[in-house]
């Protein structure tokens, strides 16, 4: 389960303003979405066959390579520095979170 709001906060505070601190706050939570999501989408998956299969492995390879390109133009914007970081990482965390609730909500309709 992912950590709450109040864990996360308590994290950043505890970092200090380091963003290298703040980026490692960032990373478990983005590293227990991506658990969740990848256990949604394997269940999805083993249910799926033939032509709802191949769309929904379709769908997440899309959706997939928009997500890392996105996190990594954000993560190279030289408008924003050193915050760049925090930016992408902020965008990763949101579009991994809506994409995991999104697949675990297929998983509770397809019982």
């Amino acid at each position: 389960m992912a950590q709450s709001e109040d864990e996360m906060k308590a994290c950043v505070d505890r970092s200090e303003g380091v963003t290298s601190e703040m980026l490692k706050c960032g990373q478990v939570e983005i590293d227990k979405f991506d658990a969740r999501l990848n256990a949604a989408y394997n269940i999805l998956t083993d249910r799926k066959h033939g032509a709802e299969r191949l769309r929904l492995q379709g769908e997440q390879r899309a959706w997939l390579k928009h997500h890392l390109q996105e996190a990594h133009r954000l993560a190279a914007d030289p408008n924003d520095g050193s915050a760049a970081l925090l930016v992408s990482q902020g965008f990763e965390l949101d579009d991994l979170t809506a994409r995991t609730l999104e697949l675990e909500k297929r998983v509770g309709q397809n019982r």
